[in-house]
This record gives C-alpha cells, sequence and structure tokens, in this order.
C-alpha cells in the first residue's frame, strides 16, 4: 500500500470534520502481469467507475483518485458507510478478468481533515489504516465514525471483537460492514424484528422485479449502463435518480435535469426536480416523463410489503 501523505499544504482547506472513506482496488499488478498494462488499466477503470458512482451518489467529494486508490468525503456518516457497501456490491458483480478477480478494501473515519493535492489529516490516516487492516472484500470503519450512524444504516455495521487498531497508545474499536448483497440477507441488528425493518419495496421494469430492504437501502435509476434499473429513453439522465431506504421509509431522490415523476395509486401525479419524497405504498416511477405516457415499457411500477 502506497505510504499516506502527512504533510500539510499551508494553502489547504482545512476542516474540523469529515467522513473520510479509503478505497483501494486489488489485483492490478496480478492482472498487468497476465494482460498487459493496458488491458489492465481497462479492467481497473471499470471497478473505478463504479466507485465513483458510488460516491457521488451518496453526495461525496472525491479528494484523490488513483490507479488503485481513492480517497473521499462526505458530511454525513450515513453517506459514507451506505456508499462503502455500494462500492463493494458493484465491485463484486464484476466478472473475473483473465480469470483474475478485482478486490476492494475500505477505511472509514471521522475527524480532521486537510485536502489539497494530497488530502491528509486524522481522519484520512486512520482511514487508510483501516483499508490496509481490511480483509479483501471488507469494509472496517472506527467506532467513533459508527456513532455518528442513524439507527437504520447503523444495522448495517457490526463489532469486530478480535482486531483493533492502535493509535496515540490507545486501541481504536472496529465495525465491519455487512454486505448487501443479495435481497434477502438481513444484518444483524436489535430492530430486525420491528416492522419497518422487515418492509421491502419491490420494483418491476421491462418485467425484472428489483428490491430495496434495510439491508440493502440503495437502488440507482439512469439511462448509463451500470444503474440497478437502466431506462432506455432520451429523457432520462445518465444517473437520473436514486431510492433509498431511511429511517423505516423509502424515499426517491431526483438528481436529473427533466426530473422524476411520481404517481400513487389513485393519486395525481407529482414531479420532482432536485427534490426526495417517500413513496406511498403503490404507484410507478417516469424517469423524465409522465406516468401517464406510455414510454415503450420503460415505466418502473413500485409496491412496499410487509414481512
Amino acid at each position: 500500500m502506497h505510504p499516506i501523505p502527512a504533510e500539510r499544504n499551508q494553502m489547504s482547506n482545512r476542516t474540523d470534520f469529515n467522513c473520510v472513506l479509503f478505497a483501494e482496488l486489488l489485483g492490478s499488478q496480478k492482472l498487468t502481469d497476465k494482460i498487459g498494462p493496458t488491458e489492465a488499466q481497462r479492467a481497473l477503470d471499470r471497478a473505478r467507475n463504479r466507485i465513483m458512482r458510488s460516491v457521488d451518489a451518496h453526495h461525496g467529494h472525491a479528494l484523490l483518485d488513483r490507479a488503485d486508490r481513492l480517497i473521499a468525503s462526505f458530511k454525513r456518516a450515513d453517506d459514507a458507510a451506505q456508499a462503502a457497501s455500494d462500492m463493494h456490491e458493484k465491485v463484486q458483480r464484476l466478472p473475473p478478468v483473465s480469470g483474475i478477480t478485482i478486490g476492494l478494501k475500505i477505511g472509514l473515519h471521522c475527524g480532521e481533515l486537510v485536502s489539497g493535492n494530497e488530502p491528509s489529516g486524522l481522519a484520512v490516516e486512520l482511514a487508510g489504516r483501516l483499508a490496509e487492516t481490511a480483509e479483501p472484500g471488507q469494509a472496517l470503519m472506527t467506532g467513533e465514525l459508527a456513532l455518528h450512524l442513524t439507527e437504520g444504516v447503523k444495522a448495517l455495521a457490526s463489532s469486530v471483537r478480535d482486531r483493533n487498531v492502535r493509535h496515540d497508545g490507545m486501541d481504536i474499536p472496529l465495525y465491519e460492514l455487512t454486505s448487501q448483497i443479495g435481497p434477502d440477507s438481513v444484518p444483524p441488528s436489535s430492530s430486525a424484528g420491528t416492522d419497518t425493518s422487515r418492509a421491502r419495496l419491490v420494483l418491476r421494469h421491462r418485467g425484472v422485479a428489483h428490491i430495496v430492504t434495510e439491508s440493502r437501502p440503495i437502488l440507482l435509476m439512469g439511462r448509463e449502463e451500470g444503474n440497478d434499473i437502466v431506462i432506455l429513453d432520451r429523457r432520462a439522465s445518465r444517473h437520473h435518480a436514486r431510492i433509498e431506504w431511511r429511517h423505516g421509509h423509502f424515499y426517491v431522490i431526483d438528481q436529473s435535469s427533466n426530473g422524476t415523476f411520481v404517481a400513487p395509486e389513485d393519486e395525481a401525479e407529482i414531479m420532482l426536480k432536485r427534490e426526495e419524497c417517500a413513496l406511498p405504498t403503490l404507484g410507478r416511477v417516469g424517469c423524465g416523463f409522465s406516468c401517464e405516457e406510455d414510454s415503450q415499457g420503460e415505466m418502473v411500477s413500485f409496491e412496499i410489503r410487509q414481512g
């Protein structure tokens, strides 16, 4: 792993509290040895593009983006944790290249950050150490960052009791983010027996069902390949909207040019423009077009189910 920069630029933008995500891609050297540097770089770029989509979808800001390493900051701990889980899921879905699987390790911490050509500060230092400590396919966060998670997202984190990281002579407790892959997976949580934690949102597009749950709380929609639901309509933006499970409710968040249309069953349609709303129990979503239109099967229908 590359050394973490420690020098501080006097002209840098210093902030006292940020949630920092340090991601390291694995497999670069193996790919280069087997298929050459050009094809290896293309494979890594595919993984990096997926990682950057996760950063953008969760309101993050890339501080450093290099061949096999990315550092990003988030204002909310929930966004950082959900971005990390989303990254792992997207990278794990990549097919092997010449029999070699690209891996990913992630570390997260919150605190002092100095952003510049080379980001530094305690948040970057500890996030980098956690990424180095993590196993392939694992995301580790400090207990301090876990304290800032809301109850719904905290269910994605479980305590790591057999490992600690020492800093300033103290053991720092670690938490691991559980994988979101598989709609039926349920992370350990004391609230797992409540009605809201068992709720699931079923979306249907072109005859295919997509599920959002507490254990898999993010779904992306848009025109570009790589979204969970790819909308084949020119009015849809490349990264049009996302669905989030948050605090026991499902929200649709518009991030498009033409707006997102939501039509609850038996109610008037509403249009979102860089806004969000909680989804009703039953209805339809149009990405860039009204739900009253027949858009060649590109309409998304949805239903919230309990249990």
